[in-house]
């Protein structure tokens, strides 16, 4: 594979994800529950990624079963019935924004954790990052007060499972193919979900309900239509893009590129949800991952190391 088509793939794969906010919205506004979201999608990228885990299933051993479990709880379960939460209350680009900035508590988790030390421009990159972020929260039209304190409160505890899953996901069983360690996340995530949200609860009658987008374009969608986006457009194929582009051109690279997800969120929530952002809110947003992606670049280059973990995504 060229470089060109990698970085393609992977571009692809973070446009993806960032259409994913966009149509859990969709399906949400349509009377879909947060957490009824989360467990679907559970529930069916698990049965779409069985056949990459069932072949490797046998080299898990118990202690790899206690850490996908564990990255299935913090890493699936909480992070996604988290950031549904989020966005079910806020703009999509603005809890993106928060749960972006992952690695700073990664960081500091390294820091404490392992001794590990970035140069100092990465924790000035840390602190831009953070004055984005603020920039993004109180830029709005009303400030702070204007934004749904609870779904605030989400998007933050969203990026602290997402910091979670990133430091978790680097524990999972090596003996497994990165697609089958995503099957065997989605498969413990669903264990869990049964508890929250059976499937034989979850709304089918809502697959049919037509719901108006209320942005530039003048159309209604199915729910069913969100619903299997989010599942098949929005978690397995562009997992499978990001592998594939990852090979290609290093994970190092690829998440690198998969910073865009924020970016493409926000125009692509305009465009269908008409939700606006004010110049001072984008200009945090364009910070805050401009910042993030500095930091992301420096601390690769500090570690040169060739075995990066893939990034989970949301």
């Amino acid at each position: 594979m060229t470089r060109r088509l990698g970085y393609l793939c992977v571009a692809g794969a973070s446009a993806l994800w960032g259409f994913n906010g966009v149509f859990s919205r969709i399906a949400m506004d349509g009377g879909v529950e947060p957490l009824e979201l989360g467990a679907g999608r559970a529930f069916a990228a698990a049965l779409l990624l069985l056949p990459f885990l069932v072949p490797y299933a046998r080299r898990v051993d118990r202690r790899g079963l206690w850490q996908i479990a564990l990255f299935g709880l913090f890493g699936i379960v909480l992070s996604q019935g988290l950031y549904f939460e989020s966005i079910s209350r806020i703009d999509v680009a603005l809890a993106l924004v928060i749960v972006y900035t992952a690695p700073i508590p990664v960081a500091a988790y390294q820091r404490l954790r392992f001794k590990e030390v970035l140069p100092l421009r990465a924790y000035l990159g840390m602190l831009v990052a953070i004055v984005g972020v603020a920039m993004a929260v109180l830029g709005g039209g009303g400030g702070i007060g204007a934004i749904d304190g609870v779904g605030l409160a989400f998007a933050f505890a969203t990026m602290a499972a997402y910091a979670m899953q990133v430091v978790l996901a680097a524990r999972q069983p090596t003996e497994l193919p990165p697609l089958a360690r995503t099957g065997a996340g989605m498969l413990a995530a669903s264990v869990i979900w049964m508890a929250i949200a059976p499937v034989w609860t979850l709304q089918y009658d809502l697959l049919g309900v037509l719901e108006p987008l209320e942005g530039r374009i003048d159309v209604e969608v199915p729910v069913w239509f969100a619903v299997a986006w989010v599942i098949v457009l929005g978690t397995v194929v562009p997992y499978l893009l990001f592998i594939v582009g990852a090979a290609g051109i290093g994970p190092g690279a690829a998440s690198v590129v998969g910073m865009a997800e924020p970016i493409v969120a926000s125009f692509v929530a305009w465009i269908l949800l008409g939700q606006t952002l004010l110049p001072v809110e984008f200009a945090g947003i364009v910070v805050a991952v401009g910042a993030i992606t500095f930091v992301e670049v420096t601390r690769l280059r500090a570690r040169r190391s060739a075995d990066e973990i893939l990034p989970a995504e949301i």
